[in-house]
Order: C-alpha cells, then structure tokens, then sequence
C-alpha cells in the first residue's frame, strides 16, 4: 500500500512540474516573438525616420509604456499613430488576449522609440 502510494504520488509531482516547464516554454517563446517584432518595427520606423508613438483609441488614449508623461507633449514631440482595434469595448476572452498582446508590444515599441524620437529632436 505503502509503495502504491508513493508511485502516486510520484506521478503526481512529476506531472505537475511537466505542466508547468510547458507553460514557461510558451511564454519564452511568445517573449521572443514580441521582442522580435517589435525589432523588426523599430528598424522600419528608424529607416523611415518615423518616430512616432503607438497609442491606444478610446474614450481615454494612453501611449503604452509612457502612461507617466504628459500625452499632449508627446504628441506634439513624437507623433502618434494608433493601434488598431484598441477602443474601450472587449467583447470575448479572444479579445482581451488580443488587445493585451497589442498593449505588450506597444508598450515595449514605445520605450525604445521614445528614447530616439528625444535623440532625433536634439539633433
């Protein structure tokens, strides 16, 4: 009996710790998606010289990453343009994934293009 047990409950920690190594898997790999995006996104705007700032639509419009700054003057400094699908209603969990991946990326955008957009208005 006493074996049983402990086969059960081997089998019970091992099949835990397999779930959760997969679910840190995924988010290394969706890590590395975003950052890898968001990359190839900042080589196209420096290219273009366009340095403008990703901001949410809504009855409230915030530039992820930079919620802390005055929004009128980046968006005077920088430039904005908008994500779309980011207005104020989300109508499935489908949604709310897809506006948090939207927000994620943004967010990381914004913080690197910022810092060029400040460099690009002193030179």
């Amino acid at each position: 009996m006493k074996t049983y047990i402990g086969l059960m409950l081997s089998a019970w920690l091992l099949a835990g710790c397999a779930d959760g190594y997969g679910e840190h898997q995924n988010e290394s790999t969706t890590d590395m998606t975003l950052q890898k995006d968001v990359s190839d996104a900042i080589a196209r705007a420096v290219e273009n010289k366009d340095f403008r700032l990703y901001a949410t639509t809504g009855r409230r419009p915030v530039f992820p990453g930079l919620e802390q700054l005055d929004f009128d003057e980046l968006k005077v400094s920088c430039g904005l343009k908008y994500l779309p699908s980011t207005g104020d209603v989300i109508k499935s969990e489908q949604d709310k994934q897809q506006r948090l991946k939207q927000y994620e990326f943004a967010k990381s955008y914004n913080l690197k293009i910022y810092a060029k957009c400040k460099k690009n208005a002193k030179a």
